[in-house]
C-alpha cells in the first residue's frame, strides 16, 4: 500500500512537472507576405525561459497552416527539439467584436418580438372577453333599442381598435422577424469562420542554464492572396495616361490583420514547381475502334471594356505613396512603408499600390460595317515596363467612368490599346451604291456586285484622326472567285480580307471613301453568308 502511494505522488509530481515546463505565449502578428494564391504568416515572441527542457506553445494561429512551411528560428542560449502541431477542442473561442455586437443586436430584437407577441396576447384576450359577454338580456328581461344600439357602438369601436392594434403589431413583428433572420444569417457566417478549433504549435527547447529567448515562427496559408486591378484615367487629348495600379486583397485565416506590415507579392507558391520532363515519344498505326472519343471546344468570354472639379485645395494621398518596388529573383514584391489592416472576411479589400503616368496617343477608330460611331482609343506604349499582370481594368475619361477592358502583359504587342468610348460629334455612314446592285449573269457563272460609300463626318471645330476598317469575304473555295474593284485608295489585305483607311480630317468637314468588290461563282449553287456580309 506505501509503495503505490509512493507512486502515485511521484506520478503527480511527473505530471505537474510537466505542466509547470509548459509555457503559453502571447505572441503578436508582426508581419505578413501575401502571394497570388496563398500568403506567409509570421509571428514573433519574447520570454524568458529555466533552465531544462521547456514545452512553448504558439497559440492565436491561423486554422489552416500548411505543416511542411512551418519555420521557426531562435536567438538566445537554447536549442530547439522538436516541433508539434496540435489542435486544442476544449479551448473557449475569443469572440470577434462583430460577433458580440451582432448578439447584442440580436438580444435587443428578440425583447422587442417578445413585447409585440405580448401585446397581441392581450388584445386577442380583450377580444375573447368582449364576445364572451355579448349577450344583453336574458329570458325575463328585454333590450330596449337604445341600449341594443349603444352596445352595438361599443362593439364596433372596440373591435375595430383592436383589429388595428393588432394590424400594426402585426406588420411590425414581420419586420423584426425579418431583421432577426438577417443577424442570425450574418452569425451564421461570421461563426462559421470562426468556430475552427484552435491550432497551436508546441515547441520543445532546452536551455542551459535561465536564459532569454527571441522566438520568429513563420508558415504559409492557402486561404488568402491578392488580384491585380487597374484604373486608366484620361484628363483630356493632351496628357498621358495615369495608370493605377491596384490589389484587392483577401484572406480567411481566422483572426484580422490588424495594423501591420503587408508585402504584396507577384509568386504564386501554389503553382507546381517542378521543372517538366520530355519523355520518349512513340508513334504507330492508328488502331480504329467503333467507340471513339469526342472532344468539344470550351469557349472563353472576354470582358470588353463625375465632371472634373477644378480646386485649389491640395490633391489627398493614396496608399501608392507608400508602396516601394523590390525586383526578386524570381518575382516582384510590393512593400509598405506603414502599415493597414485586412479583416479575416474572404472578401476583397482594394489597396492602391503605384501610380504611373504613361505615353498615349489619341485617335479615334471606326467600323461601319459592325457600328455608326467612332471610337476614342488610347495607345498607351511603353506600359509593360511596369510589372503588371493580367487584371481587370477600369476605364475613366474626363473624370467620368467608361466602362472595362482588361490587361494582359504577356502579350507580345508593344502598345496597349483602349477604348474611351463612343463619340457622338462624329459620324460614320454606310451607305450602299445603287449603281451596284444589279448581278449580272455569265453563260454558267453569275457575278454580284457590291458597293459602298464611307461616309465620315467630323462635327467638331478641331481636327483628327481617325482609322476606318471595313472588310470584304474570303473565298475558302476555287469556284468562288472574289474581285477587289475600288478602295479608295484604303490598304487591302487578302489574307484577312480587311480595307483600311488612315484619315486626316478637319474639323466641320466631311470625307467619302468608296468599297467595290464582286462575287463571281456557279449559278446553280447558293454561297452561305454572302447576304450577311455583303449588304
Amino acid at each position: 500500500m506505501k509503495i503505490r502511494l509512493l507512486f502515485l505522488t511521484a506520478l503527480l509530481f511527473s505530471i505537474q512537472t510537466i505542466a509547470s515546463n509548459e509555457i503559453n505565449l502571447k505572441t503578436e502578428l508582426s508581419g505578413v507576405k501575401v502571394f497570388l494564391r496563398g500568403a506567409e504568416l509570421q509571428h514573433t515572441a519574447k520570454l524568458k525561459i529555466e533552465k531544462g527542457m521547456t514545452d512553448l506553445v504558439f497559440d492565436g494561429l491561423a486554422s489552416n497552416i500548411d505543416r511542411n512551411s512551418i519555420n521557426i528560428s531562435a536567438k538566445g542560449d537554447a536549442v530547439i527539439i522538436s516541433v508539434v502541431q496540435r489542435f486544442d477542442y476544449m479551448k473557449p473561442i475569443e469572440k470577434n467584436p462583430a460577433v458580440i455586437k451582432l448578439e447584442d443586436s440580436l438580444g435587443i430584437m428578440n425583447q422587442k418580438l417578445f413585447t409585440r407577441q405580448n401585446e397581441n396576447d392581450v388584445l386577442k384576450s380583450e377580444t375573447d372577453l368582449i364576445l364572451a359577454n355579448k349577450q344583453l338580456g336574458s329570458d325575463s328581461k328585454s333590450v330596449s333599442v337604445i341600449e341594443l344600439q349603444k352596445m352595438a357602438d361599443f362593439f364596433r369601436k372596440r373591435l375595430g381598435e383592436i383589429k388595428a392594434q393588432q394590424l400594426i403589431l402585426m406588420n411590425e413583428t414581420k419586420k423584426i422577424e425579418k431583421d432577426i433572420e438577417r443577424i442570425k444569417k450574418q452569425l451564421s457566417e461570421l461563426n462559421a469562420r470562426l468556430s475552427r478549433p484552435t491550432n497551436e504549435l508546441v515547441v520543445t527547447v532546452s536551455a542551459k542554464s535561465y536564459t532569454s529567448l527571441e522566438l520568429t515562427l513563420s508558415y504559409f496559408i492557402n486561404d488568402a492572396g491578392w488580384q491585380p486591378v487597374y484604373d486608366v484615367r484620361v484628363n483630356n487629348l493632351n496628357s498621358p495616361a495615369m495608370l493605377n495600379y491596384k490589389a484587392n486583397v483577401w484572406q480567411n485565416s481566422g483572426f484580422d490583420w490588424n495594423d501591420i506590415n503587408v508585402v504584396l507579392s507577384t509568386r504564386n507558391p501554389s503553382q507546381n514547381n517542378n521543372k517538366p520532363e520530355l519523355y520518349p515519344w512513340f508513334i504507330d498505326f492508328q488502331t480504329y475502334s467503333l467507340n471513339k472519343d469526342r472532344m468539344g471546344a470550351a469557349q472563353k468570354s472576354l470582358a470588353v471594356a463625375p465632371m472634373q472639379v477644378v480646386s485649389d485645395m491640395k490633391e489627398s494621398e493614396s496608399m501608392s505613396d507608400y508602396f516601394s518596388v523590390e525586383q526578386k529573383q524570381l518575382s516582384v514584391e510590393f512593400n509598405p512603408s506603414i502599415k493597414y489592416s485586412v479583416p479575416s472576411d474572404g472578401k476583397p479589400h482594394t489597396v492602391a499600390i503605384q501610380d504611373f503616368s504613361i505615353p498615349a496617343e489619341y485617335d479615334y477608330y471606326a467600323a461601319p460595317k459592325l457600328d455608326n460611331n467612332a471610337f476614342l482609343i488610347a495607345y498607351l506604349t511603353k506600359w509593360n515596363d511596369y510589372n503588371l499582370l493580367p487584371g481587370q481594368t477600369n476605364i475613366y475619361f474626363e473624370n467620368s467612368y467608361v466602362g472595362q477592358s482588361f490587361i494582359d502583359p504577356f502579350t507580345s504587342k508593344d502598345t496597349l490599346m483602349i477604348s474611351l468610348g463612343r463619340d457622338q460629334n462624329i459620324t460614320v455612314k454606310r451607305e450602299v451604291l445603287r449603281d451596284f446592285t444589279e448581278d449580272k449573269f455569265l453563260s454558267s457563272d453569275v457575278e454580284r456586285f457590291f458597293g459602298y460609300d464611307i461616309v465620315i463626318r467630323n462635327n467638331k471645330n478641331v481636327p483628327i484622326k481617325i482609322f476606318i476598317e471595313e472588310q470584304i469575304p474570303i473565298s475558302k473555295n476555287e469556284d468562288i472567285r472574289v474581285k477587289v474593284i475600288d478602295v479608295s485608295g484604303g490598304n487591302y489585305t487578302a489574307s484577312n480580307g480587311k480595307i483600311s483607311w488612315k484619315l486626316n480630317l478637319d474639323g466641320s468637314k466631311s470625307i467619302t471613301k468608296k468599297l467595290v468588290y464582286s462575287v463571281r461563282y456557279p449559278k446553280d449553287r447558293t454561297i452561305q453568308g454572302l447576304l450577311m456580309v455583303g449588304r
